[in-house]
């Protein structure tokens, strides 16, 4: 694994996760997945990120600065259908809430789920997730995937970030075409506005023989 000082990254990664100290095997397990892939964590409220204001509007603040949203599932409350008496475990709910931030804010989200973690209903519906157990073979069985799946989030990155540099470019060119023509009306202006030229004609004068 290359250190953070001396890998390049090629994006960045808004990591929702659990700051419990059970969960920090599985949230670093997924950090080493991320830069293998060249993607630097960032914006974690409590992990990467502190500020003396409140946590949802750190969190609207910090997402919009990433790349994209990485999801780390981890388990945290166990629940139960009334009807049919099944017992699951699920998400923090600031974890369904970072997600929602990133839905809104048009961010591609990427979820690692911990096996054995119910992720609701609402993730499935952003996008697919890839669960893991934390062992290595199970890893290898699914890097491919993870590859594929990394691969098609930078690609819808790229175009945001293409689509935001034409956009730029093109108010730079607005911005620069309206200058130019304003300059070229004030210099119309003024030549309009001179007085006519007077024109002189030099005599010469005849000296007598």
């Amino acid at each position: 694994m290359t250190s953070n000082n001396q890998t390049n990254f090629v994006a960045t990664a808004f990591l929702s996760c659990s700051l419990r100290t059970e969960d920090k095997p599985f949230v670093e397990y997924v950090e080493k997945i991320l830069e293998t892939h060249q993607i630097k964590p960032i914006g974690t409220v409590g992990l990467y990120s502190a500020a003396p204001t409140n946590t949802a509007v750190h969190m609207k603040t910090n997402i919009p600065l990433a790349d994209f949203v990485v999801i780390v599932a981890t388990p945290r409350y166990m629940q139960k259908d009334l009807k049919t008496g099944k017992v699951s475990y699920g998400l923090s709910e600031m974890v369904h809430v970072e997600t929602g931030m990133a839905y809104m804010a048009g961010k591609p989200v990427v979820v690692f789920v911990q096996e054995g973690t119910d992720v609701g209903n609402f993730l499935p519906n952003v996008t697919q997730y890839i669960t893991l157990n934390g062992s290595h073979e199970d890893l290898n069985n699914k890097w491919s995937l993870i590859n594929i799946l990394v691969r098609n989030a930078y690609d819808i990155i790229k175009q945001i970030r293409d689509k935001a540099a034409n956009e730029a470019f093109f108010n730079v060119l607005k911005i620069s075409l309206a200058i130019f023509g304003s300059i070229k009306l004030a210099q119309a202006l003024t030549t309009e506005d001179l007085p006519p030229r007077k024109i002189t004609t030099k005599r010469k004068a005849i000296k007598r023989r």
